[in-house]
């Protein structure tokens, strides 16, 4: 009688924490959608770069449209949504990193763009497609639209210092697409710049306001603005300065309030930023310990075992902790503004960017030691070598984003002395999933400690307390969730003084099974 062949490399039942992730969040069945979707990318030819000539980026591009992940979470109703939309990017963020930017970017519009009515009713049919319409025409001729999101845009909401003004508007009047400005000045750190048209910051006599500004004007005709390539940009995506000379561009929300208006679409960004690198971490997991185990019987690696285990413990707190901050948003989306349950409200608000501060400076420590398999010399002429490459540059890129991380953790602060009340729930709910862990209930303690000192002191001990409430909270998911052996190994090694500071791998591994917990990181 013959057996069933192995899973593919890519299926999601090599990957234990996202399955048990979907079945948490009650949408098990969108599982046999997903792995084809995983196989669909891994198949896909490889793209070099995100040039706007790069047909393997443009069919990437046009793969995860298809699979839903520029409108789904925001635009359906059907419950579970936000956790596929979520699985989506993660899997989109392992085989094809380089194209994940305008799929995010356009999500993170949309987000604002669906508040505008008389725009959205142009527009929404164009982002909600699922076709792909890479064509440079008038939005009146597309079938699709893609959209970008200036980096001076998320950076005034950040609270860390002034962003400087370089674009200033000036009204006109009423336009077709609404209330129409002209744009002057250059917006520098522009990602996905052959976009149909972007969401830009600029000046107005009311302060900093939030535009829609399309490649080409209501009527038809070329809009004022050049793209300027920045080819030093560092990172596999493609970057760009926009210049601005008196083009057409349309108010959303109200003058002077661009930093509010901006937040839905941060918002979303923060979360698909940690799911781009959970998607690294989990890849370079899975280039490390598939080269290990083609090279090597682990049986007799212990030190190699101990450096494979403590990335298979960063890979699946980080993907627990992004999979239950997508639940948190779409309980978020579904209520209305005056009855968002206080817990989903604190996660969102306060989780989202503290995650995305933790994760990303993880992925960028495991990918950099994940290069050690290019060689000594480097080797990225070989193919081992440039994929391993493609994630060490895209580290950075998603763990920073278009901001900073001491403003990510100073937002955190904020959002904690904002949020008190939801804050409070946040921790006693902690509290209770710790079921009288010691080792997490003093994690609690000193954090409640640290946030009753005077604001100027938790500012120069910010780091120290995201890394914390990042590293509790994950704690909490997993020792709810994941196996016992997988809990009490992160407990141990990332809880109390011997979590800090220490190097990937620095950690005593001779209470662990090892060997069962590579086999749940990667089934062979």
């Amino acid at each position: 009688m013959s057996t069933a062949p192995p899973p593919a490399p890519s299926s999601i039942a090599h990957d234990a924490p996202l399955d048990e992730a979907l079945q948490r969040a009650d949408v098990g069945a969108a599982r046999a959608g997903l792995d084809a979707y995983a196989l669909q990318l891994m198949r896909s030819e490889q793209a070099s770069d995100a040039l706007q000539n790069n047909p393997a980026w443009h069919a990437q591009r046009a793969l995860g449209r298809r699979q839903g992940l520029v409108a789904q979470a925001l635009t359906q109703h059907t419950p579970g949504r936000w956790s596929v939309w979520a699985a989506g990017l993660y899997l989109h963020g392992q085989f094809a990193p380089d194209s994940l930017d305008p799929l995010l970017l356009t999500s993170a519009s949309l987000a604002v763009l669906r508040k505008e009515p008389a725009l959205w009713a142009r527009l929404g049919p164009l982002l909600r497609n699922l076709d792909d319409d890479a064509r440079d025409l008038p939005i009146a001729r597309k079938t699709a639209l893609w959209m970008g999101l200036g980096a001076n845009a998320v950076q005034s909401i950040q609270p860390l210092y002034a962003t400087p003004t370089l674009l200033q508007a000036t009204p006109v009047g009423m336009g077709l697409w609404g209330r129409q400005y002209l744009l002057s000045g250059s917006s520098p750190g522009l990602a996905a710049p052959d976009s149909d048209a972007h969401l830009l910051s600029a000046q107005t006599p009311q302060g900093q306001s939030c535009f829609f500004v399309p490649r080409w004007r209501e009527d038809g005709e070329r809009n004022n603005l050049v793209v300027r390539p920045l080819h030093g940009a560092f990172g596999p995506q493609s970057v760009a300065e926009l210049q601005l000379n008196a083009a057409s561009g349309y108010l959303l929300g109200e003058e002077g309030q661009g930093p509010v208006t901006f937040r839905a679409a941060v918002s979303v960004l923060r979360l698909g930023r940690t799911l781009a690198s959970c998607a690294l971490l989990r890849q370079a997991l899975v280039q490390s310990l598939t080269q290990a185990r083609g090279l090597n019987d682990l049986n007799d690696q212990a030190l190699l075992g101990s450096v494979l285990v403590d990335m298979a413990l960063e890979s699946e707190a980080a993907l627990v902790l992004a999979m239950r901050l997508a639940q948190a948003f779409e309980r978020c989306d579904d209520a209305a503004a005056d009855s968002i349950p206080p817990l989903d409200r604190a996660w969102k608000h306060v989780m989202a960017p503290a995650a995305q501060f933790w994760v990303g400076r993880r992925a960028m420590e495991v990918t950099a030691e994940t290069m050690e398999w290019a060689g000594a010399q480097g080797a990225l002429d070989s193919p081992q070598g440039q994929t391993l490459a493609r994630l060490f540059l895209a580290a950075p890129a998603q763990g920073r984003g278009e901001g900073m991380g001491n403003a990510l953790c100073l937002q955190v602060l904020n959002a904690l002395d904002r949020q008190k009340p939801a804050a409070r729930v946040l921790f006693e709910a902690m509290e209770e999933i710790a079921g009288g862990d010691a080792r997490i209930l003093a994690q609690l303690h000193a954090l409640r400690a640290m946030l009753a000192q005077p604001q100027a002191e938790q500012q120069g001990m910010a780091r120290m307390l995201v890394q914390r409430l990042v590293l509790t909270a994950q704690a909490c998911l997993l020792h709810r969730d994941a196996p016992p052996a997988v809990a009490q190994a992160f407990i141990t090694t990332r809880l109390g003084h011997s979590g800090a500071g220490r190097v990937l791998g620095a950690l005593d591994t001779r209470q662990m099974d090892l060997q069962r917990l590579l086999q749940r990181a990667l089934p062979h």
